[in-house]
């Protein structure tokens, strides 16, 4: 007869399972150590740098459309470029519409995309203007191009042209980064005050919100002759949307002046410039004998088209 065989398991055995079952759990455990490390450093890390370059380039390029609806009407000789339509592209989103990485966990690795929104806006914003108390510009509607971002990691901030200045409104407030089209020229005693009408309208699609890339089509409509004015004091009224882009216009005005050696009425001088705000308000007042008025008038119309898939 065989012998009887032990067919139990070694006590060794069990402890070798146990072990590999405890090595499995704190592997597991350090790839979830790891992967929330990462998302709770790396990615907002990577989607907050990646939200301020998308920022930035929505500054330059808001810079660079102002110099080129400049350009417009300043070439505007002899009336050759009304009717002229340039056409720029603005992405939306700091991914600019690309597609996700698959997988499992990868979306959980990379930072999520920001989006925009783009929009011709035709606010309360107006502008008159009096010489010798007399109208002569009577509340015309300004309008704006204005793009906001809607950001997961960084502050979220509104871009907008509006007459010829480019203005930045976030969460501190609003504030001029590019000077609308104001000039002040001091000539002992007289002053030259020129002042660009850049009036921005709709036309065709005038909002889109998403990620991806956005055509925007500005025409020239008119860029007639500028007007002369002449008188001993010139008053121009801004009724803006609100205070905070009343304190950017008043802000940007007063360092135009400053820059121009323009005096103030505190100086006593007979000639100066009075900047003031009230509320939403903002008024420019200036003095002098004579005081010299350019009025360039400039006017756009703004349509949007949709230059790639997944844009609303």
């Amino acid at each position: 007869m065989l012998p009887h065989r032990n067919t139990g398991r070694k006590p060794a055995d069990g402890e070798q399972g146990l072990s590999e079952v405890i090595g499995f759990v704190l592997i597991l455990g350090l790839i979830v150590i790891f992967i929330t490390l990462w998302m709770t450093y790396v990615v907002p890390a990577e989607g907050r740098e990646n939200e301020i370059q998308h920022m930035n380039d929505v500054r330059d390029w808001f810079t660079q459309y102002k110099i080129t609806l400049d350009s417009l009407w300043i070439n505007n000789g002899d009336d050759t470029l009304t009717g002229m339509t340039i056409s720029n592209s603005l992405t939306l989103g700091s991914q600019g519409g690309a597609t996700q990485a698959g997988g499992f966990y990868m979306p959980l690795m990379k930072p999520i995309g920001s989006t925009g929104g783009l929009a011709v806006v035709n606010k309360s914003d107006r502008i008159s203007i009096k010489v010798n108390n007399e109208i002569i510009v009577p509340n015309l509607y300004l309008g704006a191009l204005e793009f906001n971002a809607s950001n997961y990691y960084w502050i979220s901030q509104t871009f907008y042209y509006q007459m010829g200045g480019v203005f930045l409104r976030q969460e501190g407030g609003t504030v001029a980064r590019v000077a609308p089209l104001v000039g002040l020229t001091n000539y002992n005693g007289t002053i030259d005050f020129d002042i660009t009408l850049a009036r921005i309208q709709e036309s065709g699609l005038v909002s889109m919100s998403g990620q991806g890339p956005v055509r925007v089509d500005t025409r020239l409509d008119t860029a007639s002759d500028s007007t002369l004015y002449t008188g001993s004091n010139v008053t121009v009224t801004l009724n803006l949307s609100d205070s905070n882009a009343a304190i950017a216009w008043e802000t940007i005005l007063k360092e135009i002046r400053s820059s121009r050696r323009v005096p103030t009425p505190s100086t006593n001088a007979t000639h100066h410039c009075d900047i003031y705000r009230t509320g939403s308000n903002v008024t420019m007042y200036v003095r002098a004998s004579p005081v010299r008025l350019t009025v360039f008038p400039a006017n756009y119309t703004v349509s949007l088209q949709s230059i790639a898939t997944g844009v609303t």
